[in-house]
């Protein structure tokens, strides 16, 4: 059945962003498994397609005032910043992937799918050249003072002058002055979530920019991952 409220729509997207999740994980890691590394232009349609495809789940949402999911587990909405992960959470995936520690290569060397085979990852043992470590400092440092202003913005919303006004219009019994409240709740609440949402997809780009093509195809691996298993641990 198509849905066709706000609510039923938004629920169909996130479980849509789910499942593209899953099956963008199958395909890069089949990628990776057949180019061996040496397709660069295959990697990079990959990559270009799997931020369209975060692009698009973010517009479903566009313009609606949530910034957590009420269909996402509670595992993951306590781990959410703002409707998703931290952007510099990506970054930090990134300096994961080359240099790790013995023992942290084994949960990345094997990446369980969705419907239980496992595939070869394999772990870039290329070490990042010190342009890239610059670049990545450097962002880095650009993404947690942005996500910092974003923070402070919803902080400023939750705990400034949104809540006071509402209390005093609800005790005056005037519903449509209530009603005008909360739709300026709303806008607000929307402009911080696209705020966030467009930080997501700058860091991503940026970030696919700075790598080679097969580490930026790894790093997507990576993030799939991590939102999958909290997923289903979340499930559990």
């Amino acid at each position: 059945m198509i849905p066709t409220s706000r609510n039923e729509r938004l629920q169909s997207g996130f479980h849509h962003w789910i499942s593209i999740q899953r099956n963008n994980l199958k395909e890069l890691l089949h990628a990776l498994t057949v180019a061996n590394g040496g397709d660069v232009e295959l990697f990079r349609h990959l990559a270009d397609k799997n931020i369209q495809h975060l692009i698009d789940h973010q517009q479903i949402k566009s313009g609606c005032d949530i910034y957590s999911s009420v269909w996402g587990t509670s595992l993951e909405n306590s781990l959410f910043w703002i409707g998703g992960f931290k952007p510099s959470i990506y970054i930090r995936l990134a300096s994961s992937i080359t240099g790790m520690e013995p023992e942290m290569l084994v949960g990345l060397k094997k990446l369980k799918v969705a419907d239980g085979e496992t595939s070869a990852c394999g772990v870039d043992t290329e070490k990042y050249s010190s342009t890239q470590l610059k670049l990545m400092k450097d962002l880095n440092a650009n993404t947690v003072s942005r996500e910092a202003q974003i923070s402070s913005r919803m902080t400023n919303f939750q705990e400034g002058g949104c809540i006071e006004p509402r209390i005093v219009i609800a005790s005056n019994n005037s519903n449509h002055e209530l009603e005008l409240a909360l739709a300026a709740h709303g806008v607000e609440l929307s402009s911080i979530v696209v705020d966030a949402d467009e930080l997501r997809v700058t860091v991503l780009k940026e970030l696919m920019h700075i790598l080679t093509p097969i580490q930026g195809i790894r790093l997507l691996i990576a993030s799939y991952r991590l939102h999958l298993s909290i997923h289903e641990c979340g499930r559990k």
